[in-house]
Formats: structure tokens, sequence, C-alpha cells
């Protein structure tokens, strides 16, 4: 099974061999929502557990998907990487990770999903931007609600809706113990959000 170890081996070289590039890369799709769920396991809040798979199937994805950036600039950028096989179409592999690419979601705008990811950091401290929780949660609703969802993307959609909500109640605590002018503002923004994308998650917060 591809642990995040691989994962962050495969965001670490895409760095390394060009960080300008994956300075713009925006990390969607199943590998976003189940670094939602590794967080939620870490955190281990009982009001918001990370919810539990039906296999372990569940808590892998197939490819490590970006947006906000074009395939072929990947392809360009990183030839190293560049499988080829005699019956396939060409595809790129880091670390044993199959590199996906989405120009547009569903549901969302690349260039404001990239103004909005949330950003993180390997072991090695390596940042790279991920899909909000917010529009990971539309994004999978939509797939599912067209009849172009896979198995994973239940789930997924669970794990950010989970995620969404825990982020919001974070905020809260968080100004509830220090109160101060930008744990407001944040407050305001993840309601915003909520309200106009998901008023369904906010209940009960």
């Amino acid at each position: 099974m591809i642990s995040w170890s691989n994962i962050e081996t495969a965001l670490d070289t895409l760095n390394h061999q060009n960080p300008e590039l994956f300075s713009r890369s925006l990390l969607i799709g199943g590998w976003a929502a189940l670094l939602y769920h590794r967080l939620l396991a870490l955190k281990n809040d009982p009001a918001f557990p990370a919810p539990i798979p039906d296999s372990a199937s569940r808590l892998v994805s197939k490819d490590l998907d970006f947006t906000h950036v074009w395939g072929e600039d990947f392809f360009d950028a990183y030839p190293d990487f560049v499988v080829r096989h005699a019956t396939d179409r060409p595809y790129l592999e880091v670390a044993g990770i199959r590199i996906g690419f989405a120009q547009v979601g569903v549901t969302f705008d690349p260039e404001e999903a990239f103004e909005k990811s949330r950003i993180f950091k390997t072991q090695v401290g390596t940042a790279f931007a991920v899909l909000d929780p917010v529009r990971l949660y539309r994004e999978k609703l939509a797939l599912i609600e067209k009849g172009r969802s896979k198995p994973n993307d239940y789930f997924h959609q669970e794990i950010a809706a989970v995620y969404a909500r825990y982020e919001l109640a974070e905020a809260f605590k968080k100004h509830s113990s220090n109160p101060t002018a930008s744990h407001q503002v944040r407050i305001e923004q993840l309601t915003r959000e909520l309200k106009d994308m998901a008023p369904e998650l906010i209940k009960g917060i």
C-alpha cells in the first residue's frame, strides 16, 4: 500500500527538481482528501473523528492529481520521470506515484481555488498547496450527483465534510481562548464559505 512517506517523497522530489512549477501546483482529488483524513486521525478530536473506511483500499488513491498547472509543463519539467509503454500513453511517475492533472474542476475555478488553498509541509519542509475542504466536498458531491463518481469518492466526500466542520470549530476555539482580530476574520471567512457553498455542513457547530 502507498504510504504517506511515499507521497511526501514524491512531493519533495517534484519541488527539488522544479520549485517554481511545483509552487504553482494545487493538489486535488483523492490524496487531498486522504491528507485531511490523516490530519483528523492525528488530531484525534472525539467531536470530529476521522471517518472509518469500509476497506483498506479506501485509504489509497490512484494518482497524485494537480491543477492550476498544465500537464504538458510537468512533462517538460520532469523528463526523467516520464514513463513510456508501447501500448499506453506516456505518463509521469515519481517515487512510484503516478501523477495526474485536471485543467478545470466540475465546481471550482483553479485560480480561485489556488488562492483559497491550504498550505501544508512535508517532514523535510516542502510546502505544498491543497484544495480547501469545502471546495473538495463540493467537487466530490458534484461527481456523485452527476453519476461520474468512483467508489472512493463517497469516502473522500465524507472526509472533506468532517474536516471543513472541524476547521471552523477550531477557529472558534482559538478565538475563544485568545480573542484577536485575525481569529475573528478567520471565523468570518470560514463561516461565509460554508454558508455560500455547503450550508448543510455548518449545522451543529
